[in-house]
């Protein structure tokens, strides 16, 4: 009786204020508050120790009075807010008699939503066992204000709607979600994560969000994830760190995933990259860090990445792989992993599409046996942005599946099909045995037409190794710069190779390599560029030297239409020009050949004329000039080595028909261009004259392996 004339001193004392609110708050004494609308509240009346609230078109909510604490009277509100505690859950509930329903087990807060406007869920508190729960018909917003949710048989939050959830994360707090390593009996309801939603995610604010997903995923969405903002950590995950059915997408804020499987796991969507900071450490073998079947893009952020399992990729997508801007940078450990006869490769970049780089800044560093920098099955296509891969893994042999001993190596670019770089700045660095720069199955094309086109550094150091055989039948890997199976072409672009290795080689193509312009300095052990069926050089300027085999290499036919062009090979048998007696045809350029032996041009297919001249002997340093008789400079070249017996070739639009021309060895030089010892509008004070010729014939010869010495 006590407790009735309490509440109604209560509510008579309050008259005055109601008139003023929009709702009454029934305070529970199991710490559940609920609103009601004084809209729709008719009367509230007592009878037998039970108070009756009486709504508008609704049943009668009954309270037994020892339910009651108190009442009090505020504004409306689409906030609901939990407070989370081990001795007991409060809840402030508004819209109790308006569609949303709340209920606590042990626990768990399980919500059933109806109503259509768009509420928010505020979530505090600590709680050792416990869950967020959720059906609901309409989107909401769920904010994270500072909750540490740690659920032993289930997901820590659990949202079992299909409509969007913008999950908030209050600026200042730390939020903590854990989930069980064995989840409870669910029927038919997915419960794929630590943090589930059948619905889109949608992540906002400045606050920290921490996920410990033990089952299964940490972040899993059915739908897409957006992160817009805040910082969200995954410290671990049994499998995927975020996954997302339809695709994962950031805008902004920071990502930091650490997983047993996928980092980001776009499923079958796509994945895009728009900005803010991704942080992926990946250890178990053949997993990624970011995974998709559709498109990954890239347009701003930045991704950094740490992949160490064996044949794991740090990024991998089914579909195309685009990136415009942004700073990606990914350190792979891993090593080759051979399954059923097939070799499977940790690689930074793995695509199985066509992947395009138009800008941005990539850094990726392998040091697993046989990494790949970036690998692709379809094309590589890079118009602007700065790559640097460097690869410091050794090679290997296996047995194919022909049953063949074959082998792997590290490559720091890998194409199964073209590879086109237009612009850009890239740079190969690739250390173990038998490593690749840049490797296609298809064409690669550098620049284009009236362009400045790309920079590219690629640098091989480690040595070749024996795959089969032995003697003249032994099948040897080898180290190369730059290689494909079609056709090479490099419209412009500046390019410094290095491969001073045994077995390195400079630019390779297994068809024809044509070169329209551009400015290139290759220094190598084995062929600077070597061909298989036709090397043509149109134009720019070629700098080649070879201290084992040839300078420029064509086992078919040799053509030179423009340009400067420096071939220095080694003592004889190598050549600084060699086209294995096929065609050599120059009708344009400056060729300036050097080797102990040299192909001789074509004269039927020639329409400049050439001198090829012989030595005994040459130095390194020395300077060899060629003048007419008015004393004019044709010709000045500082040698780049020493030679037992050495033979010069020279071609020039500048050797005229039937003139007379000397040849002076020694001497000095002042002023001018310098393009590697080949120099320009300098002054040229005479050493020794060895010999004179006439330019009787298309290619002149002087001199023999018994000829005069060039140098002391």
């Amino acid at each position: 009786m006590k407790r009735i004339i309490l509440l109604s001193g209560i509510c008579a004392l309050c008259i005055q204020s109601i008139l003023a609110q929009e709702k009454m708050f029934v305070h529970r004494s199991d710490k559940i508050t609920q609103g009601v609308l004084l809209s729709v509240l008719d009367s509230m009346t007592f009878v037998n120790e039970a108070v009756l609230l009486h709504l508008h078109d609704q049943d009668a909510p009954t309270y037994s009075m020892t339910e009651i604490d108190s009442l009090s009277f505020g504004d409306n509100s689409l906030q609901i807010k939990i407070l989370y505690s081990d001795t007991g859950i409060e809840i402030v509930n508004p819209l109790a008699f308006e569609g949303v329903s709340i209920s606590v087990d042990d626990g768990n807060v399980i919500i059933t939503s109806t109503i259509s406007e768009e509420v928010e869920y505020i979530l505090t508190g600590t709680i050792s066992n416990g869950m967020f729960k959720i059906y609901s018909d309409k989107k909401f917003i769920l904010t994270l204000n500072g909750v540490n949710i740690t659920n032993a048989d289930g997901p820590a939050i659990n949202i079992q709607s299909g409509k969007k959830v913008t999950v908030n994360l209050t600026e200042g707090t730390i939020n903590t979600l854990t989930d069980g390593k064995k989840y409870a009996d669910s029927g038919s309801e997915d419960m794929k994560g630590c943090f589930f939603s059948e619905g889109q995610l949608i992540f906002n604010g400045e606050g920290a969000l921490y996920v410990q997903g033990n089952k299964k995923h940490g972040i899993c969405s059915d739908d897409y994830l957006l992160v817009n903002s805040g910082n969200i950590t995954i410290t671990g995950a049994a499998s995927d760190g975020i996954h997302a059915n339809d695709y994962i997408r950031i805008d902004g804020g920071s990502v930091t995933v650490t997983s047993d499987s996928d980092g980001l796991d776009g499923d079958e969507g796509y994945i895009e990259i728009n900005g803010g900071k991704v942080q992926i450490t990946s250890t178990s073998d053949d997993v990624k860090g970011i995974k998709c079947d559709g498109t990954f893009t890239m347009n701003g952020g930045e991704i950094h990445m740490s992949v160490s399992g064996n044949q794991s990729k740090g990024i991998k997508t089914k579909n195309d792989l685009r990136i415009n801007d942004g700073t990606i940078h990914i350190q792979t450990t891993g090593s080759v992993a051979v399954v059923d006869n097939d070799p499977s490769y940790c690689t930074g970049i793995k695509c199985d599409q066509t992947v395009y780089i138009a800008g941005g800044n990539i850094i990726i560093t392998s040091t697993g046996t046989a990494g790949k920098g970036i690998s692709t099955d379809g094309d590589l296509v890079i118009s602007g942005g700065d790559v640097q891969i460097t690869t410091s893994g050794n090679g290997g042999t296996y047995t194919n599946t022909n049953s063949i001993l074959d082998s792997y190596s590290a490559t720091c670019m890998k194409s199964n099909g073209n590879i086109h770089i237009t612009n850009g700045t890239v740079t190969m660095k690739s250390t173990g045995s038998a490593g690749k720069g840049i490797s296609a199955d298809g064409e690669i094309v550098f620049g284009a037409v009236n362009a400045e086109g790309p920079v590219v550094d690629a640098t091989t150091t480690g040595a070749k190794f024996l795959v089969s055989g032995h003697g003249e039948n032994a099948d040897y890997a080898n180290p190369k710069a730059i290689k494909c199976i079609g056709d090479l072409t490099s419209h412009s672009g500046t390019f410094t190779i290095r491969c001073t290795q045994d077995g390195g080689e400079g630019m390779e193509s297994k068809d024809v390599l044509t070169i329209n312009g551009g400015i290139y300095d290759i220094e190598t052990y084995d062929d600077a560029i070597n061909a298989a069926n036709q090397v043509v050089i149109n134009g720019g300027y070629i700098y080649c030297y070879s201290s084992g085999n040839d300078g420029i290499d064509s086992n078919g036919t040799l053509t030179v239409t423009g340009g400067i062009v420096i071939a220095s090979g080694t003592n004889s048998p190598e050549e600084g020009f060699d086209c294995d007696r096929n065609t050599f045809s120059i009708t344009g350029g400056v060729l300036i050949g050097t080797g102990g032996s040299s192909s001789t041009p074509t004269s039927s297919a020639c329409s400049q004329r050439s001198v090829l001249y012989s030595a005994s002997s040459a130095t390194s340093g020395n300077l060899i000039n060629i003048q007419d008789a008015n004393g004019t400079n044709v010709f000045t070249y500082k040698l780049p080595r020493s030679y037992q017996t050495m033979t010069l070739l020279f071609s020039s639009a500048d050797l005229k028909a039937n003139t007379n021309y000397t040849i002076y060895t020694g001497g000095s030089i002042s002023g001018g261009e310098d393009f590697h010892g080949y120099y320009t509008g300098a002054v040229y004070t005479p050493g020794t004259k060895t010999t004179t010729f006439t330019t009787s014939s298309m290619v002149t010869t002087i001199g023999s392996s018994g000829g005069g010495r060039l140098g002391h």
